[in-house]
This record gives structure tokens, C-alpha cells and sequence, in this order.
């Protein structure tokens, strides 16, 4: 059961035209709750946000360091971060 905070929340965020129903919305937070959860999704996104800017256009060039730093990423034990 949810609050009436949370049901008024829910609420606006449909009435923005964010979502169909309040369905919908809930569904997309709790996808997003258990991303957080996921490491592979957590480095998947981390990676993301370093490679698009190069994509879209300006950008520092990516160096050694950072491809460095993703073979530590890779190499650790799961469920470390």
C-alpha cells in the first residue's frame, strides 16, 4: 500500500504526461530500483556516459588511463564495487 504522499506523486507525474497511468510509473521506478541493484547495468551506464560524449561530438580524446581504469573495472570479483 502506498502513501498519500506517494499516490499524490504518482499522480503528477502521470498528469505531466510522463507516463499512461499510475501503473506505468510505478512500474518504470521499480525497473529503475532494481538497476541499482544490477552492476553489469551500473557499469553498462557508467560506460555509456564516458563513450556518447565522443559520439556527440566535442570531447576529450579517451587516453590510457581511462581504458586503464576499465580493465580494473572488468577484472574485479562481482558484487564489488
Amino acid at each position: 500500500m502506498l502513501t498519500k504522499d506517494l499516490e499524490r506523486f504518482i499522480a503528477r507525474k502521470v498528469e505531466g504526461g510522463g507516463y499512461a497511468n499510475a501503473s506505468d510509473a510505478v512500474r518504470d521506478a521499480l525497473r529503475s530500483f532494481r538497476a541499482k541493484d544490477d552492476l553489469a547495468e551500473l557499469d553498462s551506464q557508467e560506460l555509456a556516459e564516458m563513450l556518447l560524449p565522443a559520439v556527440r561530438g566535442r570531447h576529450r580524446p579517451l587516453m590510457a588511463k581511462h581504458f586503464d581504469q576499465l580493465r580494473l573495472r572488468a577484472r574485479r570479483k562481482p558484487g564489488r564495487r
